[in-house]
């Protein structure tokens, strides 16, 4: 199997959930945040209240499906020296850096021209020359000066993907497999969450996506195979309805916060954030991962009609956010207020459009400029990785 359409699905909601998170962001069209804003006055808001309150975890998705597929994609072959660094490299380079050049200059662009007309930078305040710099080599969230968000923001789970990259490169090389290592990994990288959360997340998502892969391979391989992936198809909505749960109701954060009160040298450790965000990455991503895998590898499972969610993600992803400044922009110069953007007519709109340029980004420029960049103009079989 060339690819798991049901990943790609799944890659592709991540995304689109992500701009539900960042709804938010027109509550500052003016470039100030006002005080009184509501969460609650956004679009449809008690049925997408998880997404609005905690659709930020959408992107520890991406780095647990990176995970996944690279393990399976790329450990093999980088063990056995059948890849090397430049080739490596070179694969990862044209499938990301076109769209995020594009993307960082537009934002640059859009920016000033913002600046010059609201006296602010709209949501992401860091947009000088270094930071243009680093986020120009992809390196924002791990390389001096800082780690605030610049420019197109959302890119920084790119630029950590990045620094996945190279990191998971050089331990394949050293002989990294199995699930135990991968594991160990992601297990050691939790006290990061406290001096880099961005890097722990990465680093935490990827390496536990990696040993969902080694266990869904194991899994795949057994007799009984069928049985465990009904099991997992079952556990896997339960744990969302767990998750649905806590983000309407709280009692996970309500009993972490009242433990925290009762140790006064827990620290962060006993936060609710951080408990829910790490039974996030231990247990509903991977189990998450596992289902839909096994779902189409094991039960086959038919998600070929939805992959196309996983073909655009990337530019949903890369697009939303220069879509939002440029409607900053036009509510600047028509003095429109965040009141116009709590209407649900102009969320539907606005995903209408992005999904369409999504489609329009990846068969008419991410694509054929992958395939210029690696001297080929065959269509491959398997989307662009």
């Amino acid at each position: 199997m060339k690819r798991l359409h049901a990943l790609d699905t799944l890659r592709g909601v991540a995304a689109l959930s992500i701009v539900i998170w960042h709804w938010q962001h027109f509550y500052a069209v003016s470039g100030v945040w006002p005080d009184d804003w509501q969460r609650s006055t956004q679009p449809f808001y008690w049925a997408l209240k998880p997404l609005y309150d905690e659709g930020w975890a959408a992107v520890d998705l991406f780095f647990a499906l990176s995970g996944f597929i690279f393990f399976w994609l790329y450990a093999p072959a980088i063990r056995e020296g059948t890849i090397g660094a430049g080739k490596f490299a070179w694969l990862r380079f044209s499938r990301l850096y076109p769209l995020h050049l594009v993307t960082l200059v537009a934002v640059a662009v859009l920016q000033y021209f913002f600046h010059s007309a609201t006296g602010n930078y709209f949501i992401y305040t860091v947009n000088d020359p270094q930071h243009f710099t680093s986020a120009l080599i992809m390196a924002q969230q791990w390389l001096p000066p800082t780690i605030e968000q610049s420019f197109n923001g959302p890119a920084w789970s790119v630029s950590i993907e990045v620094l996945l990259y190279a990191t998971f490169f050089i331990l394949c090389r050293l002989g990294l497999r199995g699930f135990w290592q991968a594991f160990l990994i992601a297990a050691l990288a939790i006290p990061l969450l406290w001096w880099n959360g961005f890097v722990a997340r990465g680093v935490i998502g990827f390496f536990l996506g990696g040993a969902a892969f080694t266990l869904t391979g194991a899994i795949a391989a057994r007799s009984d195979a069928r049985r465990f992936a009904r099991m997992l198809c079952i556990a896997a909505p339960a744990l969302w309805a767990v998750v649905i749960v806590e983000i309407y109701l709280g009692p996970l954060h309500a009993a972490a916060y009242a433990l925290s009160s009762h140790s006064p040298n827990a620290g962060p450790w006993h936060t609710g954030d951080n408990v829910f965000l790490l039974l996030f990455f231990f247990i509903v991503s991977p189990v998450t991962l596992m289902a839909l895998a096994l779902h189409e590898q094991v039960l086959g499972g038919k998600w070929e009609r939805f992959s196309f969610l996983g073909d655009i993600s990337y530019s949903t992803y890369m697009l939303h956010f220069p879509m939002q400044l440029v409607l900053a922009l036009i509510a600047a110069h028509l003095t429109l207020t965040p009141a116009f953007f709590e209407n649900g007519v102009a969320l539907i709109v606005f995903y209408a459009v992005l999904i369409a340029l999504g489609l329009l980004s990846y068969n008419k420029f991410e694509r054929p400029t992958q395939n210029l960049l690696r001297g080929s103009r065959k269509r491959p079989s398997a989307p662009v990785q």
